[in-house]
């Protein structure tokens, strides 16, 4: 009877979250691949068509426009946000009187709602009346209308999605830094060690499990931005900030093919799962 307690003792303690897995991730993405395999209307399923849907958005420019700019995205800001929240972590870990009023400044962004972020950052913005073009033209300096220009669109999607997340990266590798002994970092200075090379040859690699966890969990984010362009700039200018979650909102909500919406968010789930799985390898090989 001890030897049964102690053999469902883990498993009882993992229950709440396998529930919790079984029903806000395991079901919906069963749900979303069923429905991609049907021409899936406002009513319900119309037909079973197979990999119709995937085979559409294969042939579909949308699709790969899409891809791309989310791609793009994703190279410009999961490298931005991990060098920032490593320096600012770096910065934030020593110990110095009130260095926790700076922390909790930090980390108060991801408590702020993203509707809340983009129009707060979208008010910054506006051309002619927003405080970015009033402090531009303190200086006599034109003003500016980067919102409105490809290219520059996605850039200021990528800050709001910084600002908004990077406290919480700083918050992980706090953690991890928590755990390096200074008494690495005093031999090194005894040899005569830089800041920087402190930085590069004994911070740097002892966080490589924790810069796992920031460099994924930025990935997903990447790939799954939404709020900010929805908000910011629906997709424009010229379609050119139309990341796959936007493509899947206007084919779901708009033109209501909740069919080929589901394909695309399997699609988008894919490219996470894989490249979350290369991460790890990658990751686990260096460590």
């Amino acid at each position: 009877m001890v030897r049964l307690r102690s053999t469902l003792f883990p498993y009882l303690m993992a229950g709440p979250y396998i529930a919790l897995f079984a029903v806000f991730v395991a079901y919906p993405v069963g749900r979303a691949l069923y429905m991609s395999l049907f021409d899936w209307g406002i009513f319900g399923p119309n037909a079973f068509v197979g990999l119709d849907n995937y085979t559409s958005l294969w042939n579909d420019r949308r699709f790969w426009s899409s891809f791309w700019i989310t791609s793009g995205f994703a190279l410009m800001y999961v490298p931005m946000i991990t060098v920032i929240s490593l320096v600012l972590a770096v910065m934030l870990h020593r110990k110095l009187p009130g260095i926790g009023i700076f922390r909790t400044a930090f980390f108060l962004p991801i408590v702020i709602n993203v509707a809340v972020a983009a129009i707060a950052f979208n008010w910054l913005f506006e051309p002619n009346i927003g405080t970015i073009d009033k402090v531009l033209a303190a200086f006599g300096l034109p003003g500016q209308n980067l919102l409105q220009i490809p290219g520059w669109s996605l850039f200021v999607i990528s800050l709001v999605t910084l600002w908004i997340n990077v406290g919480f990266m700083v918050i992980i590798l706090l953690a991890g830094l928590e755990n390096i002994p200074d008494e690495l970092y005093e031999a090194a200075r005894l040899d005569g060690s830089t800041a920087l090379q402190d930085l590069l040859l004994i911070t740097v690699p002892l966080l490589r499990p924790i810069l796992l966890i920031v460099v994924v969990l930025s990935i997903v984010q990447a790939f799954q931005i939404f709020g900010e362009v929805l908000i910011m700039t629906q997709g424009g200018p010229f379609g050119s900030t139309t990341v796959l979650t936007m493509l899947l909102y206007e084919e779901g909500f708009e033109r209501f093919a909740l069919g080929r919406a589901a394909a695309i968010g399997v699609v988008i789930t894919i490219i996470i799962a894989t490249l979350s799985f290369i991460q790890f390898r990658f990751f686990r090989r260096e460590v």
